[in-house]
């Protein structure tokens, strides 16, 4: 094995370990901020998921981001390392800072870094689709966990059992964090893998395996700054509010799935957070929304800022 493949497995799990440790809040925050899971139960339960999700579907949002960008062809194992390390970088800051920014938008900012710095075409129409993922998810997130909510509250209310209800919580906390781990897998883990499949690399499945494993070790030794804006900082949870913020988001991003759309569980979640935070009027601190916010526009201009640059001071040193 090459120097240059040694360094896109290295990167490869960097961004993954960045991954687990900013965006496990998205699968996991909710449970843990209302006190429902455990902190090293929430990881576990992400692990499992996360490997199924990138293993079985993973591969629609790979070939959207390793192919769809930047044609087949011109994104090169040079390229692809340039554009994970970038999006690494800014992903790590943003952790330090407990920001839960989105790993999605600084992994396509590296790619179109990287694309124009090498003048490679750039599929703006596809872009195009990409952003407007990223507004639409966060507000059908709200939407749909404002609808969950209510339903799950009238269900809740008919229940007169203490032990019955608490036994319910559990339940739907896990099977929310679950399947919001699972397309954890299927979307975050194919951001970070789907460069190395476009340039040929790996196989798809092998490669969201490994991307996943990684992901995995982040999300049990760095995650809990970024849990506890999500699950605590925002607005205060109860445990029906908190899982239909889980189950919302996680709906919003199947759906995107679908499409192959390369969306952020980070936006899909605050989204969420956001909309039961109004419905039930137990306060949205703005101040925190804000610096997210914030968060989410700077991440892909910095990303793509910090991949031009790198390809051209690489270029420049004859190393590309």
């Amino acid at each position: 094995m090459n120097g240059l493949a040694i360094a896109i497995i290295a990167v490869a799990f960097y961004i993954a370990w960045n991954i687990g440790s900013n965006d496990s809040a998205n699968a996991m925050g909710t449970a843990v901020g209302s006190g429902i899971l455990s902190f090293r139960q929430a990881t576990l339960t992400i692990a499992i998921f996360v490997l199924l999700g990138a293993y079985l579907r993973g591969y629609k949002v790979m070939k959207t981001v390793g192919e769809g960008i930047v044609p087949h062809g011109y994104l090169t194992m040079e390229m692809a390392l340039i554009a994970l390390l970038s999006a690494g970088v800014w992903v790590t800051i943003a952790t330090i800072k407990g920001l839960p920014v989105s790993t999605t938008q600084s992994i396509v900012g590296g790619v179109i870094g990287v694309g124009l710095a090498t003048h490679a075409p750039v599929n703006w129409f596809t872009l195009l689709k990409i952003a407007a993922a990223w507004v639409i998810s966060p507000v059908l997130s709200g939407i749909l966990a404002m609808v969950l909510y209510k339903f799950y509250s009238l269900v809740i209310s008919r229940i007169k059992t203490v032990s019955t209800i608490e036994a319910l919580y559990k339940a739907l906390a896990i099977l929310g964090g679950s399947y919001m781990a699972f397309n954890f897998g299927t979307n975050e883990v194919a951001n970070a893998s789907g460069p190395i499949v476009g340039a040929g690399f790996l196989e798809p499945k092998t490669a969201g395996v490994l991307v996943a494993l990684s992901l995995a070790v982040g999300s049990l030794t760095f995650s809990y700054a970024v849990m506890h804006t999500v699950g605590r900082k925002i607005t205060a949870l109860g445990p029906i509010s908190a899982f239909s913020a889980q189950f919302g988001s996680a709906i919003a991003v199947s759906l995107a799935n679908v499409f192959g759309l390369p969306v952020s569980s980070s936006q899909s979640i605050v989204g969420g957070v956001v909309g039961v935070g109004l419905l039930v009027g137990q306060g949205v601190d703005r101040r925190v929304v804000l610096d997210i916010l914030f968060g989410w526009v700077a991440t892909p201009l910095t990303a793509v800022g910090i991949s031009y640059v790198l390809l051209k001071v690489f270029a420049f040193a004859g190393m590309i």
